[in-house]
């Protein structure tokens, strides 16, 4: 592993979502995805498309964003150790946002199979995605009925 991939490695192990790793198991994250750095500006996934991979977000900051009526509307950013693309791969549905680099960003993809195949090897990381993702759905359905809820009481 070259020197840039060891201090991937063990950035990964710096993150909440991967405490307790240990270098060698965070290297065993990164051997079967890819390590890519992004310029500011690129959109890596687009609203609508297939679910075909996940995102580990390592550095930098992403935008998380959805299009409508021409107009691009924030949803929130992702930053170091952030998941994106998880529930859309487990649930087997289409993007339903885009993700475009806020900043220069560094993200270690897997292909929604590597992720199945982690998921399954490893309970330990498999338990801590889904209380996130969960945790994640939660939060969303929260601000939205506030959102609502807001949104009734001013019409009244």
């Amino acid at each position: 592993m070259s020197a840039n991939g060891q201090d991937y490695a063990e950035m990964i192990t710096r993150l909440p979502l991967f405490q307790g790793f240990t270098v060698a198991g965070a290297q065993m994250m990164i051997e079967p995805g890819e390590v890519r750095e992004l310029a500011p500006g690129e959109i890596i996934f687009s609203e609508g498309d297939p679910a075909d991979s996940v995102l580990l977000v390592l550095s930098g900051k992403l935008l998380v964003f959805v299009t409508r009526d021409g107009r691009e509307l924030p949803l929130t950013t992702s930053e170091a150790g952030s998941l994106l693309g998880e529930l859309g791969v487990l649930c087997g549905i289409p993007r339903s946002a885009s993700v475009r680099t806020a900043e220069a960003s560094a993200v270690l993809k897997w292909s929604s199979e590597t992720f199945r195949r982690l998921m399954l090897r490893n309970t330990f990381l498999s338990e801590r995605i889904f209380a996130n993702s969960l945790r994640t759905v939660i939060e969303k359905e929260k601000s939205l009925i506030q959102s609502l809820t807001e949104r009734l009481a001013v019409a009244r």
